[in-house]
């Protein structure tokens, strides 16, 4: 049965409204966040922070709909993400990242929640924030393939230390100087542990999308511990060859998708790989279930093979960039943030969504089609075409 117009334009104001995160936003950042640092120095025990941010889940949010945040897409069921169990999985995976600091801010910000009068909403708005505000911003871009690649310089070093090899699968790149015989061969990529998108935000972009990225930028400090005080800094260190491997072209898109990661060892520069998702090069490259472990081969490769001389070495992965992208893979794979990214970018797949670089750019993408397709159906619906 065919809609009215009217139910049209009602269908598409509450989509519209159903993804914008700025309320959310806004209640963050006016009343949860004062309550937040008030609690962080207080003198109760992390264990019993934890307790009592664990319990204020199971018995307050839990059980209620607000739970579940869904964008409803126009004209379909819509797509849905549980609140409460990216909370519950912020909890557990934190102190891989950002330690007891990390694990106390995140406890505190559910603790801080229960001195609202809506308990609930209060809830719901911290976890929408941290879903869109700080989770959104590792998954954008995740599906642009090799396209903007690092600079040619930092390429080149992490080419030369990593030995013309992708650690991961074995594969070897085309311009290895002497490569192995009968050895799988490919174009490597470089690959960004964190992403440059942290240390861009803020350039060419609206205010609103400015707002945004500040906000991701302070949560990410307290959920991390990195020791930076503003955007530049941690540009400096994400463009920087302790923040990059070299990989097999398909490892990296899987990398930069959080199906895979690297799981620090007690010994220095040693990793695990844990696999999320099945991934073909990289589950048979380790199935012997063996550590990685990262060595600088830049001395290795004479002036003749690499056309420069190495006078000193190339720092290897940093410890604390793994560690970050190792938790936010078990965040995203644990309470279902990812899946629900994946299914949402892949539906806006039309070049633009691509290029988005913060949840209200994604939003106001998401309006502008809504709002074009409502207005094709008002005119079908008048019998126009």
């Amino acid at each position: 049965m065919s809609r009215s117009r009217n139910e049209v334009l009602v269908s598409v104001a509450s989509s519209l409204t159903s993804c914008s995160s700025e309320a959310s936003l806004e209640l963050y950042e006016k009343r949860l966040k004062p309550s937040i640092e008030t609690i962080r120095m207080s003198p109760t025990g992390l264990q019993g922070l934890v307790a009592t941010a664990e319990k204020i889940i199971d018995e307050k949010f839990s059980p209620d709909p607000q739970s579940t945040y869904t964008y409803k897409e126009f004209d379909a069921e819509g797509i849905s993400v549980e609140l409460d169990k990216i909370m519950i999985a912020m909890l557990a995976c934190v102190e891989e990242c950002g330690g007891e600091s990390g694990k106390r801010y995140v406890a505190s910000a559910i603790v801080a929640c229960s001195k609202e009068e809506d308990v609930v909403g209060a809830l719901a708005a911290l976890g929408t924030t941290w879903l869109t505000h700080f989770l959104f911003a590792f998954k954008t871009g995740c599906h642009r393939g090799t396209r903007n690649q690092r600079k040619s310089s930092v390429s080149d070093d992490l080419m030369i230390r990593d030995g013309y090899t992708c650690i991961v699968t074995g594969a070897q790149d085309e311009a290895h100087p002497a490569p192995i015989r009968g050895g799988f061969k490919c174009n490597l990529v470089a690959a960004q542990i964190l992403r440059g998108r942290f240390g861009n935000f803020g350039k060419g972009q609206t205010s609103q999308s400015i707002k945004s990225a500040l906000r991701t930028f302070d949560i990410l400090v307290n959920f991390t511990g990195i020791p930076v005080k503003t955007l530049d800094e941690l540009h400096t260190l994400i463009d920087h060859p302790s923040n990059g491997i070299m990989l097999e072209p398909n490892a990296r898109v899987s990398f930069n998708n959080f199906t895979w990661c690297l799981k620090a060892t007690e010994e220095k520069h040693a990793y695990n790989v844990k696999i999320f998702k099945d991934h073909g090069l990289v589950t048979a490259a380790n199935a012997i279930n063996r550590p990685i472990t990262f060595m600088d081969h830049s001395h290795d490769f004479s002036q003749g093979s690499t056309g420069k001389r190495r006078n000193c070495s190339l720092e290897l992965p940093n410890r604390d960039f793994s560690a970050i992208h190792a938790a936010i893979a078990e965040v995203l794979n644990m309470s279902g943030a990812g899946r629900f990214f994946d299914v949402l970018l892949n539906k806006y797949n039309r070049g633009s969504a691509f290029d988005v670089r913060s949840w209200p750019e994604l939003e106001a993408l998401m309006g502008e089609r809504l709002l074009s397709e409502s207005v094709t159906q008002i005119f079908q619906l008048a019998k126009v075409y």
